[in-house]
């Protein structure tokens, strides 16, 4: 849903600046040539403007987007090296170990899906318990055995470490001021193509609508790269969900 509001907004953007700058173009009609040089010299330079901020707004958004998804990888590989190596510990020990680092894979897949995204709060909230289950029973089955510890103690700590990175690129996004700045450019370039028209009195429905189609689409695209948790495209969780499913 809300990335429908987005793309919603963003095309309306796209017709409300065009609509103002053709009625204000229509205001000033009159035989300049000086002026409408100016005009096509300003609404190009805008518009290079905008290719560039969109361009430079859609290389970071895509690398954090595989930055996010390399984390998730890392993840799914600490949990199953942990469960793994519960193997080496004694009973009970064991038993509650692989019990916690199960049902901290099965919140992870449950995190990571789509169907989970109203659950991101309370599953968050789990963490620093499921956390101190999974080291307190890791300790209580190792103590006084340094290789032990260094065997199961290793992997438990890259998964406890991995959760606050994960939440730190997950909150990682373009700068508001960079994104409105961004907006707002995008917003003068469509007036000045709507401010042309405007002054020779003439619409191009076709070309017009090509064009905010392409600029409201690349700004979809680069907004809901930045925001992976609430637009279409989304992180993978398979290596997560393959990580549970060998734990069963």
């Amino acid at each position: 849903m809300t990335e429908l509001l987005v793309a919603m907004g963003l095309i309306a953007g796209v017709v409300a600046a065009h609509e103002i700058g053709f009625g204000l173009g229509s205001l000033t009609r009159s035989v300049d040539e000086p002026f409408d040089r100016q005009v096509s010299l300003v609404r190009a330079s805008t518009a290079a403007l905008v290719a560039f901020l969109i361009g430079f707004a859609f290389s970071r958004a895509a690398s954090r987007f595989i930055n996010r998804q390399d984390i998730i990888v890392q993840e799914a590989n600490a949990l199953g090296t942990a469960y793994l190596r519960a193997d080496t510990i004694a009973e009970p020990q064991r038993g509650e170990l692989k019990a916690a680092l199960k049902e901290y894979t099965a919140d992870r897949v449950t995190l990571l899906s789509r169907a989970g995204r109203d659950q991101i709060e309370p599953l968050l909230a789990k963490v620093s318990g499921l956390h101190e289950r999974m080291w307190k029973s890791a300790i209580n089955a190792t103590q006084g055995n340094a290789p032990l510890m260094t065997v199961v103690l290793s992997p438990l700590n890259e998964v406890i470490d991995l959760h606050s990175t994960h939440l730190a690129m997950a909150r990682r996004h373009l700068p508001i001021p960079i994104m409105a700045v961004l907006l707002v450019t995008a917003a003068i370039t469509v007036g000045m193509i709507g401010f042309g028209n405007g002054r020779v009195g003439r619409r191009f429905p076709l070309l017009d609508a090509v064009y905010g189609a392409a600029l409201a689409a690349a700004l979809w695209m680069t907004i809901d790269l930045d925001y992976p948790s609430i637009g279409l495209i989304r992180v993978s969780n398979v290596p997560v969900v393959e990580a549970l499913a060998a734990m069963h």
